[in-house]
């Protein structure tokens, strides 16, 4: 009884006082920056008004969760015929003599060769790897063209444009680094106009940079082609190789 009556005076107590209400400040949080700029809207064909696309990025971003939205568009919106598109795709690469692929593709029925072997002999052929190559394998092996891409991609090895008649390619590992191969670099791209991965307009040389080149001896390295190692290069060394080459070229 006691603790009611104490209850009951501090209710009677507080009553007459005035109600204090904290206004706490609203918050929303910073919408992020792989989402700005991705509100996008379609204008409906039927009446080029602008509508909403339904892509759910406003629900996703949505600081108080309070949108939701229906992923399905009512408005029937132009679908790209992934036909079409692969058939501009194809249209748009360089033609590539096929005939030359059919050795490769008989070692693999032959042999069994797995799918990195058969790239590279592919590349042998052409230098590169061109897409209709790469679609022929896929045809004949069964191996997806997204797959054969995608290891295609993992090793630095494989290229997918072509290259020039002589590929200098400098070594950038550790012995070569420390011995002057950045030095090689610029000499080799003020020497030929071209930047690392670039060919020169006239189709004779392409610079590119190599972890390793087996040659650590001989740092820093260079190698021309598939063969030939030059060592121990200084950059004016450098410049005398492709001036000699290009004097070959010449005669």
């Amino acid at each position: 009884m006691l603790g009611m009556f104490k209850a009951m005076r501090t209710t009677i107590r507080h009553l007459p006082m005035k109600k204090i209400t904290v206004q706490y400040p609203e918050e929303r949080e910073r919408l992020p920056e792989r989402s700005r700029g991705l509100f996008r809207v379609v204008i409906d064909p039927a009446s080029g008004d602008p509508r909403c696309r339904a892509c759910t990025l406003c629900e996703s971003n949505c600081p108080v969760q309070v949108i939701r939205v229906n992923s399905i568009s009512k408005y029937e919106l132009p679908v790209p015929k992934a036909a079409r598109i692969a058939e501009v795709r194809l249209a748009a690469q360089e033609g590539v003599d096929l005939a030359a692929l059919r050795a490769v593709l008989d070692d693999h029925h032959e042999h069994g060769t797995g799918l990195v072997t058969m790239l590279q002999n592919t590349q042998e052929v052409y230098g590169y790897l061109p897409r209709l190559a790469l679609q022929s394998v896929s045809l004949e092996t069964g191996i997806s063209l997204s797959q054969i891409y995608g290891v295609a991609s993992f090793y630095n090895m494989f290229r997918f444009s072509k290259v020039g008649k002589h590929v200098l390619s400098v070594c950038v590992g550790t012995a070569c680094h420390v011995a002057g191969a950045p030095l090689l670099i610029d000499a080799f791209a003020s020497e030929l106009g071209i930047d690392v991965g670039g060919t020169t307009p006239d189709g004779l040389f392409t610079l590119q940079t190599v972890n390793c080149i087996g040659a650590c001896a001989l740092a820093p390295a260079v190698r021309l082609g598939e063969e030939e190692t030059f060592g121990r290069l200084t950059p004016d060394e450098a410049r005398k190789i492709v001036r000699e080459l290009r004097r070959e070229e010449e005669a």
